[in-house]
């Protein structure tokens, strides 16, 4: 008799720890529900800069939303883990005007492109096309980039006038730092392929590398222009960072 209450009570005692630890057990797991039900949605925003006067993409800049920073590369931009609603946009690249507007977040996954105005005016863009027409005539498609990226590139340097026109026309020891000037071709006007060429460079495009001067190693024996660092050879001409 006293055996089969001990057994009984020893299944009764299984019975309710096995209880206990199944209600143990669903609450966990109610609770691990709970958890990853309240973790909210990640909201982006990515898209495309262009460059306002020509369509083409921006190779570099920067985008901020919601005090989140992100790099735009070849055209593309993409910023996550943005808080729905409206924010401030910020787009800044070079040559380009600062951009500032609103953008409205929605919960998941957003797309907008935008057009960012260049900082020069219509007259510099067309006198950059003519420089580029004087000084890359027949070169190939690659060089007259080139030659515009590098006529920009003394823009940005602090060694430079801080213009297109200030660039172009400048004098050193009374003379002119490009023969077109000098010689009238810089008066010629500029035909598409110098547009492109001027458009491809205001995107950001730089074949030249960094590149502050050239020269064509056939026309000249100046030894200055030959003891700077060269940063790409294109065409008939050679490029270098002064």
């Amino acid at each position: 008799m006293r055996k089969s209450l001990t057994k009984g009570l020893l299944i009764v005692i299984l019975l309710l720890y096995s209880f206990s630890t199944l209600a143990s057990a669903a609450v966990s797991i109610s609770s691990l529900t709970f958890t990853l039900n309240t973790i909210p949605a990640s909201n982006s925003l990515s898209g495309r800069i262009y460059a306002s006067e020509s369509g083409q993409p921006l190779q570099s800049g920067t985008v901020i939303v919601a005090d989140k920073s992100t790099a735009i590369q070849n055209g593309s931009y993409a910023v996550k883990d943005i808080p729905a609603g409206v924010h401030t946009i910020e787009i800044s690249g070079p040559y380009r005007q600062q951009f500032k507007g609103a953008v409205k977040i929605e919960p998941g996954a957003n797309q907008q492109d935008f057009m960012i105005n260049p900082h020069f005016s219509q007259e510099e863009i067309d006198l950059l096309a003519r420089i580029t027409r004087a000084e890359a005539e027949g070169e190939s498609e690659l060089g007259k980039t080139a030659v515009a990226a590098s006529i920009l590139n003394r823009v940005q340097s602090e060694r430079y006038p801080s213009t297109i026109a200030g660039v172009v026309y400048q004098r050193v020891n009374g003379r002119y730092q490009y023969s077109p000037v000098a010689d009238g071709r810089i008066n010629l006007p500029p035909r598409p392929t110098d547009y492109q060429a001027a458009f491809r460079a205001l995107a950001g495009n730089d074949p030249s590398n960094g590149a502050t001067g050239f020269f064509n190693s056939a026309k000249t024996r100046d030894r200055w222009v030959r003891s700077h660092p060269v940063t790409a050879v294109i065409d008939g001409h050679t490029f270098f960072k002064y």
